[in-house]
């Protein structure tokens, strides 16, 4: 019996595609495309599609299949606006520069210079994130289902840290509009909507990619009244958020949350929430939603880019040019790679051996440890981030780098959190005021320990 299964390997997967093969060939309509030329397959007519690479069409029916695009759909909403949150490219920047610089590409001497830069700007710019231990009171009895289940349990007291973090700072007030950056299945507006399920709230989800199993319907199933909830499959680099409607009908106190949202779609996040909340320009009306604050978990530095970066001027004040910067981005993976628990059968004071032993023998040449490597992409981590809440800085909101969980739940444990000044002031004026150095107020959180279940 033969077989009809499309003969291409999804490598990530580590299996043969499942779709079956055209006719007269051993590939799908989708795997085709990606064979060379002189393969021995019979011709087709198929191509990637110019508006969207992530499928094809076929050739001959393109133009019908450009006025159907479900991409085209998407450029042709009101609040999408190509590349409004990309950043503008430096005066350096240009078609004919060469990609991104790597480390393997440079000389010791130049990275040792790079190196040097990084403790310089470190001991003379950096403040240390501040501690913060809390947990939201809300996740108690999850957390005690999740025990002994380690990976859920870990991703689950990250999402109850950041909204004690939270309240802590006054986000979590009535009558917001809460807009999550990357919000994937929306677990972290889920537990928003349940915490404020008695406040007039509004909730944005905002992600590129579509999700099954949301939790948005969850909320719908778990409260009787449910916030209004609206989701959008955009990249954020093209949201303009003063064209959505949700937010044009909310003209109160606007909130940007996120958790985990890797390398530049942060900036972008950041960029979007800060600059694109005017209303639209034929709108009666130029008022801007009330920012009320910001709160993002960053990680995946290694993958920020320049052009986009939000803190490029001061950056630039600092001394940092673009080739300064794409190895400070490479750099930055050390802080989780370098540390990394060493796999099964490799040297256990260098756990990049098997992965890559040539850069392992040139780092212990060069006297750099895996401690140091670790220390020094920490550093680099904190830098960017720095850069980021001076971005808020400039834009009239008090911000600070908190560590919001510790290292062992994540390594990428720094959030970027930033509100209103009046919040601020009032936090301190109140007897309800919360130091990012003393515990959190008991009504309010609950400590690990109290979330530890009894023997």
């Amino acid at each position: 019996m033969s077989d009809s299964r499309c003969d291409f390997t999804v490598a990530r997967k580590s299996r043969r595609c499942r779709l079956r093969p055209l006719s007269g060939s051993r590939y799908c309509g989708e795997h085709v495309v990606l064979l060379p030329a002189g393969n021995g397959e019979s011709s087709h007519d198929r191509i990637t599609c110019p508006l969207d690479s992530t499928h094809t069409c076929s050739s001959a029916l393109l133009e019908k299949h450009l006025k159907k695009c479900n991409a085209k759909k998407k450029e042709a909403q009101e609040f999408f606006i190509k590349d409004i949150n990309s950043g503008t490219p430096s005066l350096s920047s240009g078609s004919c520069l060469p990609g991104k610089i790597q480390l393997k590409n440079v000389s010791d001497e130049r990275l040792w210079e790079i190196i040097r830069k990084v403790d310089e700007i470190y001991s003379g710019h950096v403040a240390l994130p501040e501690k913060y231990a809390g947990l939201h009171r809300a996740f108690i009895t999850e957390l005690e289902k999740l025990t002994g289940c380690a990976v859920a349990e870990k991703h689950l007291l990250q999402k109850a840290a950041l909204l004690s973090l939270a309240e802590s700072w006054g986000l979590l007030t009535g009558d917001s509009c809460f807009v999550e950056f990357g919000a994937g299945r929306g677990r972290l507006s889920y537990w928003l909507a349940r915490i404020l399920a008695k406040e007039d709230c509004r909730f944005l989800l905002v992600d590129k990619a579509a999700s099954r199993h949301k939790f948005e319907n969850k909320v719908k199933n778990d409260l009787a009244k449910f916030p209004e909830i609206q989701r959008l499959q955009i990249d954020i680099r093209h949201l303009y958020l003063g064209n959505v409607k949700l937010l044009q009908d909310h003209s109160k106190k606007l909130i940007g949350l996120c958790k985990h949202l890797c390398g530049e779609a942060t900036d972008f996040a950041l960029r979007c929430i800060m600059e694109t909340t005017g209303q639209p320009r034929n709108a009666d009306s130029n008022d801007l939603l009330s920012i009320h604050g910001v709160l993002m978990a960053t990680c995946c530095h290694h993958r920020c880019h320049w052009d986009s970066f939000v803190g490029r001027p001061l950056l630039e004040e600092w001394g940092v040019a673009r080739q300064d910067f794409d190895l400070l981005t490479a750099m930055a993976g050390w802080a989780t790679c370098a540390a990394r628990a060493p796999q099964a059968g490799a040297h256990q004071e260098y756990p990049e051996a098997l992965s890559n032993p040539g850069a392992v023998n040139r780092y212990l040449c060069m006297g750099l440890s895996v401690e140091r490597r670790a220390e020094v992409g920490r550093r680099c981590k904190l830098l960017l981030d720095s850069a980021r809440a001076r971005y808020l800085s400039a834009r009239r909101l008090t911000s600070r780098l908190v560590y919001f969980i510790t290292p062992d739940v994540t390594p990428e444990n720094v959030a970027i959190v930033a509100t209103v000044p009046d919040v601020v002031a009032q936090m301190r004026m109140s007897s309800a005021t919360f130091q990012l150095s003393d515990t959190p107020k008991e009504e309010n959180l609950c400590s690990e320990r109290q979330l530890e279940l009894d023997s």
